[in-house]
């Protein structure tokens, strides 16, 4: 019987296990780790030094040397809490320690980092920062963006401003890049947050992403209109919860390259996008825009309107609106995603003849449970190559029905036929949703499978693309409904389907 003899360990002088294991997974491990811990690997052995320097991404963020109780803290004084004065004062003493340890850290760390790394041989693809905007560690953030794009050619860079609890939101002037050496770097793509001040665009030659986050309401609107005019290499430019001096925004560039554009949660009223000539998916999340102008867009493809229909005075809300105010022009589109959020404020979806004349795809999500699916049915006739409806009702165990926000039947079309609709799919599905289903099988000559989800959700790949998935109810589909829906297709439908699933 073979024997086996336990190794033991070098003593000192003897072997360096760790640094004997190979490269590449010594790189597995340290890509695990995040960048503080990973940089710091390289006591553990001579040849981990060398290891984080292939690392494609480095993150340095101040966040991750704070305290844990200071973002709570942060949050609380948001809140004006805790009332009492004197306590506030001393809470806002202790943050303002802890800051002034923080960037003080920062600042050291970074120079330190720096001056030991040399910066010859070390390659980056992704930088991301985020510090507190005082002398040193903007400084600090200075030499390091200097030095990342100058020496280690990083193409994907990301900056964070934090304003402490002392600072001044109104006078604190906003964080500028170096100039000096981002025009002539190699920059891909460039991610400005809050208290960040755009930079001149039409000297980065090669920037193709843009994206603009918590940018102040001082900020003019001809900053943004400069973007699409300035940086003629653009190809996809996101806007989130960005504020403007002036309440419109105008997009009239005929030379641009963008072709992705998503504005979230942004403070413009009135949004006209007069020419962008290759721009191929849209999103917008409607939060305060009131309208949307298509102009010149010849390439656009994939689209995406998420509306805020909330609404606190529900005698003060807009019962006017219609879907016209958002789709003022006819868009080329083939897939078109329609959601809500909210329940009040009501949307008449009335549009224009032929509105819609290529769209293929059309998702209305989210549809509040307090208006009548036939919400979609204007739609519907106005998509005349429509072939995939999918609609989501969010289950509910009781909504208010305010018989004033239905959509009258008989005025629906009930002559015209849509011969190509071949897919139906509502997920939400009750009984009083019958009416409807009874004018979609009636009015659609082709239709080939209809799906019926008592409840479920949608599942999002990306801004453009969903999933339709359901799930196990607790209240399955009894006999007599199923009877009662097979007989509505049977009677009123153009023939018999491929496929009915009810679930």
């Amino acid at each position: 019987m073979p024997t086996f003899r336990r190794v033991r360990p070098r003593t000192a002088g003897g072997e360096d296990r760790l640094s004997s294991l190979p490269d590449d997974l010594i790189l597995l491990i340290v890509g695990r780790l995040d960048t503080r811990t990973a940089l710091s690997t390289a006591v553990l052995a001579g040849r981990w030094a060398r290891i984080p320097r292939e690392l494609p991404a480095l993150d340095l963020r101040v966040s991750d040397i704070l305290p844990p109780e200071y973002d709570r803290t942060v949050a609380l004084r948001q809140r004006n809490l805790p009332r009492d004065t004197a306590l506030a004062k001393i809470l806002d003493g202790l943050m303002a320690g802890r800051e002034i340890d923080t960037m003080r850290s920062f600042a050291n760390g970074v120079t330190g980092f720096l001056e030991a790394d040399g910066g010859n041989d070390r390659r980056v693809k992704t930088l991301r920062l985020e510090f507190f905007q005082t002398n040193d560690s903007t400084c600090a953030a200075d030499r390091l963006i200097t030095a990342a794009v100058d020496a280690w050619g990083v193409e994907d860079l990301e900056v964070v401003v934090r304003l402490g609890m002392g600072g001044d939101r109104q006078t604190t002037a906003g964080y500028s890049l170096p100039g000096d050496c981002l025009s002539r770097s190699r920059l891909r793509s460039l991610t400005l947050g809050k208290y960040c001040t755009l930079p001149p665009l039409h000297s980065y030659g090669t920037l193709t992403k843009l994206f603009l986050r918590d940018m102040p309401a001082s900020t003019p609107a001809d900053v943004y209109e400069t973007v699409f005019k300035d940086c003629t290499q653009l190809q996809v430019l996101h806007l989130a919860s960005c504020c403007c001096a002036h309440d419109i925004l105008v997009v009239d560039a005929p030379c641009s390259q963008i072709r992705e554009l998503v504005v979230e949660e942004c403070s413009f009223w009135k949004i006209e996008l007069r020419d962008l000539p290759m721009l191929v998916r849209l999103a917008c999340c409607l939060t305060n825009t009131r309208r949307i102008v298509f102009g010149s867009l010849p390439c656009l493809v994939d689209t995406n309107l998420t509306f805020s229909t909330e609404c606190d005075d529900l005698a003060t809300a807009r019962l006017d609106d219609t879907f016209d105010r958002f789709l003022l022009m006819s868009p080329t589109m083939t897939n078109l995603a329609i959601r809500f959020s909210g329940l009040r404020r009501w949307i008449l979806p009335t549009c224009s003849e032929r509105q819609l004349p290529y769209l293929k795809r059309l998702l209305v999500a989210d549809l509040p449970s307090n208006w009548d699916i036939l919400w979609p049915c204007s739609l519907l006739m106005d998509a005349p190559s429509l072939e995939v409806l999918h609609i989501h009702v969010p289950h509910s165990e009781s909504e208010p029905d305010y018989n004033w926000r239905r959509v009258n039947l008989s005025k629906l079309p009930q002559k015209l036929r849509h011969r190509h609709l071949k897919e139906l799919v509502v997920v939400g599905f009750t009984q009083r949703h019958i009416w409807f289903l009874k004018y979609v099988v009636s009015m659609c000559t082709s239709l080939q499978r209809v799906i019926l989800l008592k409840d479920g959700h949608v599942r999002y790949n990306g801004l453009w693309d969903w999933q339709m998935v359901g799930k196990q109810t607790s209240c399955p589909w009894s006999d007599d409904e199923k009877m009662a829906v097979r007989t509505m297709v049977k009677m009123f439908g153009p023939g018999p389907l491929v496929q009915l699933i009810l679930g």
